[in-house]
């Protein structure tokens, strides 16, 4: 039934209430699959249990059959692999690395972390099981010495002596009064609480609730986008209208609660009032130790806010105490929520509760489990104000025990019908025999434990409860309420409000840890969370009120006592924060100690020995102690200062009392002895790595290799000046004062932001000045997730027509526009904001200082991505003709400098270029065609630099000689240049992302970051960086020699050229080794993709220092712009000529061939970034597009497109081996989906990509549009991915028909030839005798104009690569797009082969066709545009 999920084909998804959409829309059918079994197991159990409100922890990264579903045992742990993806099914996400710590039993706050991010905590709790045995062990032997010199006769050893014993051992863990901050201390002045509370009430209830989490979407810290927020009147849950697309809401009453008339406070904004309100201490007054056992020795501590947390309804302040000053264990806390108290409640208002812990922590006999309130209180608005005259504070009172008469009637599908279980689950329950070991403590039970009860079909669909006679308040009728997941099992019954009694709920109160029985309960509210339970059903389950014999249930009905006389007061506060006279973007920044951001006065000696309790400095007598927050004890000192200092700090901030304002941007002037950026203190230049030649044999052969080299000892002082770089918080104590003093250095950050933007881009000192730098101070509570949106490329519509003189045929109107557009670019009139941040955060307060460099600079180039066929190629040759005059004149041989545009394109659409020249401009622009080294060979510097235009294949760096290892173009440049041989481009490389399902989430599998490092192997990342480097030295060779105007023969890389034009730029950025390796059909295999990312300096930061050099712009040509995510808009903006987006410093492509020692410097240099950070950085990605890139549309065709589909049955035999081939999935059927068979879908899809019946469709086909159209000319594409193309290839072959293909072994010019003869019509008799039929692979569709001389489309198969259907629909697309263009004047016929069963079985093609020509699959292909 897919009850968690409901994933269907094409990648859809409705989740259930409670999972994140944005998480499941990234996994693949398999996980989904996944998560379906273990929720229907949980449920399937003898015990059932939900997944969404039991503590589970499923493993994703592991197959079903290899993790378990649940543990034998609580607290027992499955093993946490490093990379595992481990999901929380009842938290609705996937567990986060210091989770995966704690799961193992690691003390994450006691380890000395730095900037470690998600991944690298993962990978830590993924070794911790071997790592805490080895650390036992070593600690073992360490102390085995100690102990045999203090025991030297080793008979009977008292292990007590050799325990870490505390003060207090002799209380037995017991509260004591003595151990509280207030004991001895003279009676504060206090305030009565409920006056307070009541005012803060009044104001801040109702928009406590209205700006509190009432949409999943807002669980991550942000506000619904929506208007409208709609509640289920039966069950509370509650749901923003955009997100009701992705959530399964059939079976919920949902009803608007807020309007788009309402305005809903910003949730920072409303955290900073509640925060000034509220006091941040609070004091328990008298009685409390006499009323309540458990609160003994509690009057003599203070409680310090803790928390201010944005809740589902309401809003929760937290208050904490703690022994010793902080320094030892916490005893209590107090709640506070304001809101709304109850689930459904229509009136707003505050509700306290006290929670002492004395009875889990005490040593003997502690109390396991759920540890209950002892106190509460509840006050509620009456009309306008809050109602104290009838709230008290109530105690927990000895629950009455009791029976009632439960019966049910109108049977229902139980939970475990709906989630989709059947007899066969009952049945092998039954038949399994558990071990004793794991029943002998089950728990007395009248129903049956271990197996299902007799009515386990079925639930009542109402149930009558009778025989509380005393009250009254659980008797009447309750109905079934649909509500499936936001209860437990979806088990909730109703008893309708009258005009004399409440709502009354019954439903099942999870056990979370599943130690214990679910418990029914009735209650006030429909939700578990809200505790308003009147009474608790002993060993009930629905099925019971449908047997008579069981329809007795005993009850415990739940007591709260009155208790008047209790009290709760908040004092005046003994630490004082001193506000400053002088505002701090005033102080002097440049003196020896930075400037005081605050100081908290009032600290007496207990205190300032509780914040010093971890400091090195604690023996010395200076009056000035630092306080260590990011070094060894780091970790502990940021909790100290988080309880005894943050509440207060927090509060002043809170209060606008800081001598600067939040979230305000100051300027910083650059410093006078150093520039910003430059400055080596703060931010040390990085040491030089080296490579050295190392001899060794392989297979018996001797080979050379080369491996990076680093002076141990440049690293290592490295490594200390970053860890002796000035810190931009200074916390100290003056113990002479009794002050808290906090430093604040903006410069640092300044220094650090600005050093990305100054440093390694060629750019000089003298740009270091113009670098625009400034701070602001911000909270990271305030900082919520980036709003998640797609990429929208603009069009050109705005900007005035431009023309371009000589051009033969006119341009369009809007490719006119799309001149101007581009015009202006290159003149330098489109300015872009390059930023880089750097983020500093005073650890145990949560503050981040935020430095931030900016400089505008005018755009180095961009991105044309009309639609395809929108004639982009005639865009950008108006463009070189309208300034072919400039380029000319700016001619020099002597220098290199080319009047060239140089144009790099895919190796198939080389001659297509000239054509286009020809076609639009005659012969006015002189043109030359380097399709080899060997060709480039023939010209010399005076021809190149006389050219206007230069046409080179993309890949012609890796253009293969007659050895397997031979490069002719590198050998050449290295002979050019006097360097050292350049290696082939590496064979093996990081995986590529062409596209990304969902939304990204990061630090997840689907995101471009998990790509970093080659897959994790370091000898990957060195081959790439061995390439890069060898490549890059013979380039700073070559340019350093002179050559004269007759060289023949000179490298690429010598020149400038006037501008260089990227056609198909998409196409270098993605490698498809995958197709590689099943068919020989790739043209630009994965090997020259990778070689053309060096040549065009993909991965090079310094425009002065790549490889291709131009003069006024980089351009890049493609109809499928790589917008998937921000890491991909970050690769072309670097292309483009190398615009600074923001974190382009570390970005994947320069990862990809660090070493491992530049990889853990990275981390120390930068840490892990904010959610402000991710913020800047997509505003800095999509600001870029909107800049940089086009997108215009092609003006409507005339022709028709038809698409016909010829439908064949497989024959028995190749049905048989599609049966075999499928065999292991279980599923033997011909109707089986590619979702179904998950990996295992290349096994079918070969076999009917290879059916001799479509192969006879095929020829069928042929013949028929050659009956009609004899010398017409066919163009079929046809799968590589699963043999598709061999397929094909194989037919045409054997048929002995004639037939053009393209693969590795032709040259690049023998390609273009190939392809030419379909370019145009024919107009010799050579022309005719040509053949009329020319086969590709999909991954050979783009770029080619075929719409002249072509006009039927053949798709032998369809394009399927995995469960990305955009990716596959849009490829599909491309290749129709080769003759459905501008340009066509025949309608359009686009055939297609669809191979079904032996008897008319639907089968695999069906499927895949269905899915991509779906509407919305087509519409998601196509990019955003205007």
């Amino acid at each position: 039934s897919r009850w968690m999920t409901q994933w269907k084909t094409r990648g859809r998804k409705t989740v259930a209430p409670g999972l994140w959409p944005e998480l499941v829309a990234m996994w693949n059918m398999r996980r989904c699959d996944l998560i379906e079994c273990f929720s229907a197991s949980t449920v399937r159990d003898n015990i059932s249990r939900d997944p969404l409100h039991h503590s589970f922890t499923w493993d994703l990264s592991q197959n079903v059959h290899r993790t378990s579903v649940r543990t034998p045992a609580v607290g027992v742990s499955g093993c946490v692999t490093p990379g595992g993806e481990l999901l929380l099914p009842n938290k609705g996400r996937t567990m986060m690395g210091f989770e995966k710590l704690l799961l193992q039993g690691i003390p994450y706050t006691r380890l000395a972390l730095g900037p470690e991010t998600e991944v690298q905590l993962s990978d830590l709790a993924g070794n911790a099981m071997s790592m805490t045995v080895v650390c036992a062990t070593l600690l073992s032997a360490i102390c085995a010495p100690q102990l045999r010199r203090e025991q030297p006769k080793i008979q009977k050893v008292n292990l007590s002596d050799f325990m870490l014993g505390q003060k207090y051992d002799e209380a037995n863990g017991a509260v004591l009064a003595e151990r509280g901050d207030l004991h001895g201390v003279k009676k504060l002045s206090t305030e009565d609480f409920t006056n307070i509370f009541s005012d803060i009430a009044e104001e801040f209830a109702k928009d406590a609730f209205e700006c509190s989490v009432l949409c999943n979407c807002e669980s991550s810290g942000q506000t619904s986008r929506d208007d409208k927020i709609l509640e289920c009147s039966c069950c509370g849950f509650g749901i923003c209208h955009t997100c009701t697309s992705s959530h399964q809401i059939e079976s919920h009453d949902l009803k608007e609660i807020i309007t788009s008339g309402t305005k809903r406070a910003n949730p920072h904004e409303f955290e900073m009032k509640l925060r000034c309100a509220a006091p941040s201490v609070l004091v328990l007054g008298k009685g409390w130790e006499d009323t309540i056992e458990e609160s003994n020795g509690l009057e003599s501590y203070s409680f310090q806010l803790q928390r201010v947390d944005r809740m589902k309804g309401h809003w929760l302040l937290t208050y904490g105490a703690w022994e010793d000053h902080g320094s030892g264990r916490q005893v209590s806390e107090i709640r506070v929520a304001l809101g709304r108290i109850g689930a459904l409640d229509q009136e707003y208002g505050l509700a306290v509760y006290v929670k002492c812990f004395a009875p889990a922590i005490r040593l003997q006999n502690p109390k396991r489990g759920v540890l209950g309130d002892s106190a509460r209180l509840i006050l509620k608005m009456k009309g306008s104000s809050i109602d104290k005259e009838s709230s008290n504070w109530e105690i927990r009172a000895k629950a009455t025990k009791s029976s009632l008469e439960i019966v049910g009637s109108d049977p229902c599908d139980s939970q475990r019908v709906q989630v989709g279980l059947n007899d066969t689950a009952a049945k092998e329950l039954r038949t399994h025999k558990p071990q004793k070991q794991f029943t002998k403590n089950f728990p007395e039970s009248r129903n049956d434990l271990l197996h299902y009860h007799s009515k386990w079909k079925t639930w009542p669909g109402t149930i009558v409860v009778s025989g509380d006679d005393d009250n009254d308040l659980v008797n009447g009728t309750y109905n079934k309420m649909s509500c499936q997941h936001t209860v437990v099992l979806s088990a909730l019954w109703r008893r309708d409000a009258t005009e004399t009694s409440p709502a009354m709920y019954l439903y099942l109160r999870p056990d979370v840890m599943r130690s214990g029985l679910d418990v029914a309960v009735i209650s006030r509210t429909p939700s578990y969370r809200d505790r308003m339970e009147i009474c608790e059903l002993k060993d009930w389950i629905p099925e019971n009120a449908l047997v008579e014999k069981t329809h007795t249930t005993e009850v415990k009905f739940l007591e709260w006592k009155v208790v008047p006389e209790l009290t709760l007061e908040v004092p005046e506060p003994t630490m004082v924060t001193e506000r400053s006279d002088t505002l701090f973007h005033e102080e002097e920044m440049q003196k020896s100690d930075p400037p005081i951001l605050c100081a908290m006065s009032g600290l007496s000696n207990e205190v300032m020995k509780s914040m010093l309790r971890h400091s090195n400095d604690m023996g010395n007598k200076s009056e000035i102690v630092p306080i260590d927050l990011v070094g060894k004890m780091g970790s502990r000192n940021a909790k100290q200062l988080s309880i005894l200092a943050a509440p207060s700090l927090l509060k002043y901030a809170a209060e606008g009392k800081l001598p600067l304002e939040l979230l305000r941007w100051y300027d910083l002037a650059h410093p006078e002895e150093c520039s910003f950026g430059l400055c080596e203190a703060n931010f040390p230049s990085r040491p030089l790595e080296r490579w050295k030649e190392i001899e060794g044999s392989k297979r018996g052969k001797k080979v050379v290799k080369f491996e990076r080299e680093f002076d141990a000892e440049e690293s290592n002082e490295f490594y200390h000046k970053l860890l002796q770089r000035p810190p931009v918080f200074e916390s100290s104590v003056d113990k002479a004062n009794g002050k808290l003093i906090i430093r604040m250095n903006p410069i640092v950050a300044g220094h650090q932001a600005a050093a990305h933007l100054a440093r390694g881009r060629g750019l000089g000192d003298d740009y270091a000045k113009t670098v625009d730098v400034d701070y602001c101070l911000s909270e990271l509570s305030s900082m919520g997730e980036p709003m998640t949106k797609e990429f929208h490329v603009p069009n050109s519509d705005a900007y005035e027509e431009s023309t371009a003189e000589g051009m033969e045929l006119p341009l369009y109107h809007r490719q006119a526009k799309a001149l101007t557009r581009m015009q202006a670019i290159e003149d330098g009139k489109v300015e872009f904001n390059e930023e880089e941040r750097s983020e500093h955060i005073l650890n145990g307060v949560g503050w981040c200082l935020i430095g931030r460099a900016t400089k505008t600079s005018p755009l180095k180039g961009g991105v044309l991505g009309d639609a395809i066929g929108s004639g982009k190629t005639v865009v950008t040759i108006a463009l070189i003709l309208s300034g072919i005059e400039e380029a000319r004149a700016n001619r020099s041989m002597a220098d290199g400098r080319s009047g060239a545009t140089l144009i790099v394109v895919p190796p198939g659409l080389v001659k297509q270029w000239d054509d286009e020249r020809k076609k639009f401009t005659k012969n006015k622009l002189k043109s030359i065609i380097l399709d080899s080294t060997n060709t480039l060979k023939r010209f010399s510097v005076k021809e190149i630099c006389e050219a206007d235009l230069v046409i080179v294949p993309a890949g012609i760096i890796e253009e293969r000689g007659k050895a397997a290892t031979s490069r002719p173009y590198t050998e050449l440049l290295s002979s050019k240049a006097g360097a050292n041989k350049i290696p082939p481009a590496p064979m093996n490389g990081h995986k590529e992302a062409p596209t990304i399902e969902g939304t990204w989430v990061r630090n997840m599998a689907s995101g471009p970051a998990i790509y970093v490092g080659n897959t994790g192997k370091q000898k990957h990342r060195d081959e790439q960086a061995f390439y890069g480097h060898r490549y890059s030295e013979a380039i700073k060779k070559l340019r350093q020699k002179k050559f004269d105007e007759s060289e023949r023969g000179v490298p690429l890389e010598w020149f400038t050229w006037n501008r260089i034009v990227v056609d198909e730029c998409h196409e270098c950025l993605v490698s498809s080794a995958k197709q590689d390796t099943e068919s020989r059909a790739s043209d630009f295999k994965a090997q020259a993709r990778r070689g053309a990312r060096e040549f065009l300096g993909v991965g090079c930061t310094d425009s002065s220092s790549r490889p291709l050099l131009a003069r006024t712009a980089v351009w890049g040509l493609t109809g499928t712009p790589l917008l998937e995510t921000e890491a991909r808009v970050t690769e072309l903006a670097n292309l483009m000529g190398g615009t600074y987006l923001t974190g382009s410093a570390h970005h994947w492509r320069k990862e990809e061939r660090e070493s491992g020692r530049d990889i853990f410097l990275n981390q120390q240099e930068e840490g892990s970034k904010s959610r402000e950070y991710r913020c800047a950085v997509q505003e800095s990605c999509h600001a870029y597009v909107r800049e940089a890139c086009q997108r215009n549309r092609g003006e409507k065709l005339d022709v028709k497109l038809e698409r016909k589909q010829k439908v064949v049955n497989m024959s028995e035999s190749d049905g048989a081996k599609f049966l075999s081939a499928i065999k292991e999935t279980n599923l033997e059927s011909y109707s089986i989906t590619p979702d179904q068979l998950g990996d295992k879908a290349s096994n079918g899809l070969t076999v009917t990509a290879s059916s001799t019946a479509r192969h006879s469709a095929l020829f069928e086909i042929i013949d028929s549009i050659q009956v009609d159209e004899p010398d017409t000319k066919i163009i079929i594409f046809a799968n590589a991915v699963y043999g598709g193309y061999k397929s094909a290839l194989s037919a045409l072959q054997s048929s002995g028909r004639k037939f053009s293909h393209v693969d590795e072994n032709h040259s690049v010019l023998e390609q273009n030839e190939i392809i030419s003869w379909f370019r145009h019509t024919d107009a010799t008799k050579e022309d005719r005798s040509r053949p009329r039929i020319l086969l590709l692979s999909f991954n050979q569709a783009a770029g080619h104009n075929l719409q002249e001389a072509c006009h039927n489309v053949i798709m032998f198969d369809p394009m399927y690569s995995g469960s990305d259907a955009v990716a596959d629909a849009s490829v599909e697309e491309q290749a129709l797009g080769r003759v459905m263009r501008q340009g066509q004047k025949d309608d359009v016929t686009c055939y297609r082969i669809l191979v079904k069963g032996p008897s008319g079985e639907r089968c695999l093609d069906d499927i895949i066709v269905e899915r991509n020509l779906d509407e919305d699959v087509l519409r998601a292909a196509t990019s955003n545009f205007d």
